[in-house]
């Protein structure tokens, strides 16, 4: 079966629709010299670089001259929109229609979630942060965090602990909350607590329903000191935030105004979200006292 004089050219049937037909025939023309330069054997004669197996040059030259007389716009008008018209048929017209409306379609959603997304932080900030002009002053915190005591595995420092062989000490930390919702916090390697009012829960994700560390902000690259221990690294240290776009996508859609066990517990930071909007990762919940922390 003898191929569509498009084909020839090696067109694709969605160019061949989107063009003019004064376009197409400019087109033609043109490959059509450009084509010959490659095969017409007087140009070809005495070149080493054979055509593809089952092929002449000859015959290639012959077949694209077949094909521009077939598509001659100003000669046969009638015979190129024929041609035109059966080649572009080619094309999975409703399908192609069907998956441009799809991409639309997922676009506009992907829009509009972004918007609820962000709606919703807007909401979470509004509920736990005072204003710029007062960050001093005291905010309820959008969890019902009141007399209790929170052990966790600092996330960063665990991630990091792996990354080298150095024996850095534990990782754990603990949040107090007093019972009208005052936060404090014992951090990792310190003997006492310090007033946070600046941190403000947000809520929880389970660890199993979250790969975090890959969507972990990450500082400079560091390297060892020499001398550097044996089979030591440079190293990426991993930080205790997400960006705003990571914590929309990833993790607003999971997260629960909840303190539960092997949980990721997220907050905000005054200073650093108005700064960057960052969010910020407590840790991971690995014990919680709701006894009064005033009482221990």
């Amino acid at each position: 079966m003898p191929r569509n004089p498009f084909e020839v050219f090696g067109l694709t049937p969605d160019l061949v629709a989107e063009l003019s037909e004064r376009e197409l025939h400019g087109v033609l023309k043109s490959m059509y010299r450009a084509l010959q330069k490659t095969f017409h054997p007087d140009v070809v004669r005495g070149r080493k670089k054979k055509p593809p197996e089952g092929e002449s040059n000859e015959s290639r030259a012959v077949e694209l001259n077949l094909a521009l007389e077939a598509l001659d716009l100003d000669r046969d008008p009638a015979g190129f929109r024929k041609m035109r018209k059966l080649y572009v048929a080619r094309r999975p017209a409703a399908a192609y229609r069907a998956s441009l409306m799809l991409r639309e379609e997922l676009k506009n959603r992907e829009a509009r979630e972004d918007r609820l997304a962000q709606n919703y932080l807007d909401y979470l900030a509004l509920a736990a942060l005072p204003a710029k002009e007062t960050l001093e002053s005291p905010a309820a915190a959008p969890l019902p965090a009141r007399g209790v005591l929170l052990g966790l595995s600092d996330l960063a420092i665990s991630n990091n602990i792996r990354q080298t062989s150095w024996t850095l000490g534990s990782n754990y930390k603990q949040i107090s909350a007093d019972p009208e919702g005052g936060i404090s916090v014992k951090h990792v390697g310190r003997s006492k607590f310090s007033q946070a009012n600046f941190i403000h829960l947000l809520g929880t994700v389970g660890a199993d329903s979250l790969d975090l560390v890959p969507l972990l902000e990450r500082g400079p690259t560091r390297s060892f000191k020499s001398p550097a221990p044996e089979g030591s690294r440079p190293r990426v240290p991993v930080i205790n935030s997400l960006s705003p776009e990571n914590f929309k996508r990833h993790v607003l859609p999971l997260i629960k105004p909840a303190l539960v066990e092997r949980a990721y517990l997220f907050s905000l930071n005054n200073e650093s979200f108005h700064q960057t909007g960052q969010v910020t990762v407590e840790g991971v919940i690995i014990k919680i006292d709701r006894r009064p922390p005033a009482a221990k």
